[in-house]
C-alpha cells in the first residue's frame, strides 16, 4: 500500500502546522464536555500513538502531527497533558495486550461510522509518514488499520489518493 502520496503529505504537513505550539485550550472547559471529547475522540489518539511507536522511535514531527489531528478534531478542547494520558494508557495496553489487539478494541469503537474509521486510518497514515521516512513495520501496521476498521483495499487506495 503506498501511503507516500500527495494528499497524504498535504494532509501531515497542515497536521504538523497546526500541532506545533503548546496548544492549550483558550478557555477552561466543563469537566463534563471534557470528559466527553476525550471518549469521543481518544479511539483517534490512540490510533495514531499506535502508528508512532510501531517503529520503536518516535520524531517531534509525529507527535505535532499527532496534536494538531486532535486539535482540529476536537476544535482544541484538549490539552497535551490529557493526550500524555492517552499515550500512557495505550501503552500499557499494548504491553499487556500487544498491538493487533488493541487495533480490534479501537477498530470495534470506531466501526459504527464509516466516516471515523476512514478519519483514523488517514490520520495513522500522516503520523507514519510525518518523520518523512516510511519503515516496512509502518506499512504493515497501515495495512491492520484498514483491515480491523472494516476499510477495503480499493477503499484505502482511494482514502490515501483523494481526501
Amino acid at each position: 500500500m503506498n501511503i507516500d502520496t500527495n494528499t497524504i503529505r498535504r494532509l501531515r504537513d497542515g497536521l504538523i502546522h497546526r500541532g506545533a505550539g503548546d496548544g492549550e485550550p483558550t478557555a477552561q472547559l466543563p469537566e463534563a464536555y471534557q470528559q466527553a471529547v476525550l471518549e469521543r475522540f481518544a479511539p483517534f489518539a490512540e490510533t495514531m500513538y499506535l502508528m508512532m511507536q510501531i517503529d520503536g522511535h518516535s520524531d517531534g514531527a509525529e507527535l505535532d502531527a499527532i496534536r494538531g489531528a486532535m486539535r482540529v478534531l476536537t476544535d482544541g478542547a484538549l490539552n497535551h497533558v490529557v493526550l500524555d494520558d492517552i499515550f500512557e494508557q495505550s501503552s500499557r495496553e499494548v504491553a499487556a495486550q500487544g498491538v493487533e489487539a488493541r487495533l480490534q478494541a479501537v477498530g470495534t469503537r470506531l466501526s459504527v461510522d464509516r466516516a471515523d474509521r476512514e478519519t483514523a486510518f488517514s490520520l495513522a497514515a500522516a503520523v507514519a509518514l510525518a518523520d518523512n521516512r516510511l519503515e516496512d513495520v509502518e506499512l504493515t501496521l497501515i495495512g491492520s488499520i484498514a483491515e480491523w476498521y472494516g476499510i477495503s483495499g480499493k477503499r484505502s487506495r482511494e482514502i490515501l489518493e483523494d481526501l
